[in-house]
């Protein structure tokens, strides 16, 4: 079996602007999809695609271009699966070997017209297909429009596919945070995406059981590789190693693919070994690697690196005979044209970088400074081609994006203002007529103090009046309660909307500096506003407001998480979650409500560099979920007043952030709606645990 593309991409050190991976991993897994219309060829179209894959790797790329239109032409009849594999194919020729962004933006764009109209019925294909298109954006370096594409498929994914599929989305906005050089940022998502390949049933096909995990696991240590973390990286590549050891006895067919993806580990765990200076282990996993796949139909790219950093560790440590011998047989593939996709250039690079190392060694200066001079050459053009990549926030992109969305509902929210107003008036006119009715009533009273047999009679009438009167003032009171909620959530959108111009204006790098500190105190009332008023609509939650539905916690703790991720992040925290899938009937926006200020009071009371822990378990009847601080500590004397709605038990954090003291008294109005229960254990500057029990069945 041909090495996929893919795992090049795996191996890859640069990646080129934007891996174009989950493009190929759903290639894959659409090869392993049971055609649902009669013109649907899975098999021969996987079999043609697969002998194009073989002579890319072996690289005879005009070859494999010519052999797929071939193919295609005498293809009857082929199905939109079909069609989008080859238009798949061609976009990944055009934008990693080819490198014809003109191409390349064809086949992107005819990938999205044959799904015209029917993305719901070919769901991962559309997927795919959207984010092709970002990726064509991202070469064309517009990251604004490329990072819409990218949430735009997310969302997509999240709604449509399950975990299973969904898994490569997280893998591929990884990848993003890679090609950045974000390495650390990048690990959680490649973690993430492991954790949800994991429930892959038996069945899902050779590329969820045995190519995704295996490729999650080696890009995991390539980051920890990358961030210099070497030990870490060392113990993800045996763990890559172990799971292809125990896993490719499942597929005998795949058995080269299997060899393939062991020696790619090979040679990636003999350059960590290099870089820790154990020069036995180091040679002997990349001589293996060479070995099996410096052959053809194999990965020879791989191959080429492992030689690389094989000559390299012969240059350290003055070998210089072998050092040489292997930099000629490495320039002579290279001229042949072993390979020309982007990893091909990086090779080349680094082999500039040997010579010149190994020149520079051996005292020759002169040829030293010549490749000196021609990898600084390369090095520049290279750079040049990805400039502006690192510097773009995707992490700010979907904020900005979200953020468009929200003033589009702001919009259309702008009518219902005006209706609540007049409704507002309207009330208010009641009111102030029930209380002159009731003064002039009051009035009449008195005057009527002279006639006894009829004030008796008057003083009941009035008294029947009066018990109406109340009962209308119950009534307006409650109509003003929630006429006072609806009035505080459509003061979020004002207030969001001030926050996000002072957020504009603050980055003119340019203002004065009177006007920046009076814009960063508007932001900072605008968020303290905005913390307010979502307390203020969790007053008083009964049981009967709540609307319940089966939730995942995994997934809801784990988006509290995410949420709260780079508050943590700014005081250089760190929050770990460990819990397991398990569903319970719940209000699904009322208990994250719970969790997230749960989850940001841990973060507002521990000291900068903390770590936050997140547990969940299920018992027998309940599911217990603990939220665990290592910060400040709740003194003895507040305990009793944590809970209480009005609690004068309030306390800045450990930042100086600005405290309500409303949060855990509506937490806990929430929690007991559920049926639930919420407590908490803590000793004063010694961190504190707050528990939240929920029951099963609600």
């Amino acid at each position: 079996m041909p090495l996929p593309l893919c795992l090049y991409l795996a191996k890859s050190i640069k990646w080129g602007y934007l891996v174009p991976l989950f493009i190929c991993i759903l290639f894959l897994s659409a090869c392993e999809q049971v055609a649902t219309k009669n013109n649907n060829h899975p098999a021969l179209a996987d079999s043609i695609i697969d002998k194009a894959n073989t002579l890319l790797n072996s690289g005879q790329l005009e070859r494999s271009v010519n052999y797929l239109d071939s193919a295609y032409n005498v293809f009857f009849d082929p199905g939109i699966p079909d069609l989008w594999k080859k238009y798949n194919q061609k976009a990944n020729y055009y934008l990693y070997y080819d490198k014809n962004l003109v191409k390349e933006k064809l086949y992107a764009d005819s990938m999205m017209l044959i799904l015209k109209g029917k993305e719901l019925q070919y769901k991962a294909e559309y997927a795919g297909a959207v984010f092709a298109k970002g990726d064509v954006l991202m070469v064309e370096k517009k990251y604004a429009e490329a990072f819409k594409c990218y949430y735009d498929g997310k969302l997509f994914a999240q709604k449509n596919l399950d975990s299973c599929s969904y898994c490569q989305i997280t893998y591929q906005l990884g990848m993003v945070r890679y090609s950045q050089g974000n390495y650390l940022r990048a690990i959680p998502y490649f973690k993430q995406a492991f954790a949800e390949n994991s429930h892959c049933k038996a069945g899902a096909g050779f590329s969820n059981l045995f190519i995704y995990p295996q490729s999650h696991l080696n890009t995991i240590a390539l980051c920890f590789e990358q961030a210099n973390m070497r030990d870490s990286a060392v113990y993800y590549y045996k763990r890559a190693l172990t799971f292809i050891d125990r896993n490719a006895g499942r597929f005998p067919d795949k058995k080269q693919f299997a060899e393939m993806a062991r020696a790619v580990v090979y040679g990636n765990l003999g350059g960590t070994y290099a870089l820790m200076n154990n020069y036995t282990e180091a040679e002997k996993y990349l001589q293996e690697s060479i070995h099996i796949n410096n052959r053809p139909g194999y990965a020879m790219e791989d191959a080429q690196t492992a030689q690389l950093k094989l000559a390299g560790l012969y240059i350290k440590f003055s070998r210089f005979t072998a050092a040489d011998s292997l930099l000629g047989q490495i320039e002579r593939d290279l001229l042949a044209g072993r390979g020309k996709s982007q990893s091909n250039a990086d090779n080349r690079l680094k082999w500039k970088k040997l010579k010149w190392n190994y020149y520079d060694k051996t005292q020759q200066v002169a040829l030293a400074y010549q490749y000196v001079q021609q990898y600084d050459k390369m090095r520049d053009s290279l750079d040049e081609v990805s400039k502006g990549l690192k510097i773009a926030d995707i992490d700010q992109g979907f904020k900005n994006i979200e953020q468009q969305y929200r003033l589009t509902l702001l919009s259309k929210n702008d009518q219902l203002k005006t209706t609540y107003l007049v409704a507002i008036i309207v009330f208010a006119v009641m009111t102030i007529i029930i209380l002159l009715l009731v003064w002039y009533n009051l009035k009449r009273y008195r005057n009527s103090v002279n006639e006894l047999t009829k004030l008796n009679q008057k003083i009941s009438e009035y008294n029947t009046q009066m018990q109406k009167t109340l009962t209308a003032l119950e009534q307006s009171q409650e109509d003003n309660t929630r006429m006072m909620k609806m009035v505080a959530h459509d003061l979020r959108n004002p207030v969001g909307a001030m926050m996000t111009v002072a957020t504009m204006m603050l980055d003119n790098r340019h203002r004065p500096g009177d006007d920046h500190t009076m814009l960063e105190l508007i932001k900072t009332s605008g968020k303290n506003s905005l913390n307010l008023i979502d307390d203020l609509l969790q007053i008083h939650t009964r049981v009967e407001e709540l609307k319940m539905e089966p939730v995942d916690m995994f997934t809801l703790l784990h988006y509290c998480v995410e949420l709260l991720h780079f508050k943590a992040e700014a005081k250089g925290q760190q929050i770990l979650l460990t819990a397991d899938h398990l569903t319970i009937s719940i209000n699904r926006e009322k208990m994250w409500r719970v969790i997230s200020n749960l989850i940001a009071n841990a973060i507002k009371f521990s000291p900068s560099g903390a770590v936050v822990n997140v547990q969940m378990i299920g018992k027998e009847d309940s599911v217990l979920i603990t939220i665990e601080d290592h910060g400040i500590g709740i003194p003895k004397e507040m305990h009793d007043k944590i809970f209480d709605m009005f609690t004068e038990a309030k306390r800045p954090g450990t930042a100086g952030e600005q405290p309500f003291g409303m949060g855990l008294a509506i937490s806990k109005q929430i929690v007991e709606a559920h049926g639930g229960h919420i407590w908490f254990e803590s000793k004063q500057n010694n961190g504190t645990f707050f528990y939240v029990e929920l029951p099963l069945n609600n």
